[in-house]
This record gives structure tokens, C-alpha cells and sequence, in this order.
């Protein structure tokens, strides 16, 4: 199944691992193959994962974009942060159930989708204990 994309001048993409840049015009192009692919509005940076949940999320980008020799070590580090969260806010359990069942399935696009999600839900958390409106 080919998947039709659009790029703005100057967006990235992470396609099967590599980083593309488009020029200073539109593109229009097709991938033809089934491989790992996110726009720049998905792409998480590690310096940019500064809170439990965004770290959770680059996780598992990593997860998704890089080779499967490496997954282990981003596997492990899942878990673990998994743990800490869950430990601190037992109410995102419901977050890591649906992660874990699309990590499985092997539907990494899926388990970023939930992370979204799970960010979102840590925004609210942090802005109702202290009281602030949230911020989305």
C-alpha cells in the first residue's frame, strides 16, 4: 500500500530511519513500501522530552524509526519509565495497558498516538495540582 505526502518547504521527515529536509518548494512524492514514517509535527527530540510522559513518547519513536538490533535498550527504558509513572500517577495505567497492547500488536504508529495522549493527561494532572487552568 503506497502512502501519498505532501511536504512544506523547509519540513522534515523521518522515513524507515533517515531524516529528510524538503528544499524551498513543495513536494509531492509516494512511498511505496511499508516503512516507519513521521512528519515533523510527530517527531519528538531527546532535548525536547523533558517531562516523564514526552520521555515515554521518545521512547518509543526510537522504537519505531530505529533498526530492530537496538529496540532492547529502548524496551528497557520504556519499562522503566513505565514503572515510575504508573508508581506516581497509578490513573495513566490505563495509558501503558493500551501502549503495551499496541507495542505487541506490533502497531508502533498506534502506540505514539496513545503517548500523545498520555502527555496531554499529564498536562491536566500537573495543572490541577497546582490548581492552573490546563494548557493544551
Amino acid at each position: 500500500m503506497s502512502l501519498k505526502l505532501h511536504l512544506k518547504p523547509n519540513e522534515k521527515i523521518i522515513i524507515g530511519g533517515a531524516v529528510i529536509k524538503c528544499g524551498r518548494h513543495d513536494v509531492d512524492f509516494t512511498v511505496e513500501n511499508n516503512v516507519p514514517i513521521l512528519r515533523q509535527k510527530d517527531i519528538m527530540t531527546e532535548a525536547g522530552a523533558i517531562s516523564p510522559s514526552q520521555r515515554v513518547y521518545f521512547m518509543l519513536q526510537l522504537m519505531y524509526v530505529d533498526s530492530a538490533a537496538e529496540t532492547t535498550h529502548y524496551h528497557d527504558s520504556y519499562r522503566e519509565l513505565e514503572q515510575e509513572i504508573i508508581t506516581a500517577a497509578p490513573s495513566t495505567g490505563r495509558f501503558f495497558e493500551e501502549i503495551n497492547r499496541e507495542i505487541t500488536a506490533g502497531k508502533m504508529y498506534r502506540a505514539l498516538k496513545v503517548a500523545q495522549a498520555l502527555i496531554t493527561y499529564e498536562k491536566e494532572l500537573i495543572a490541577h495540582a497546582a490548581g492552573a487552568p490546563v494548557v493544551v
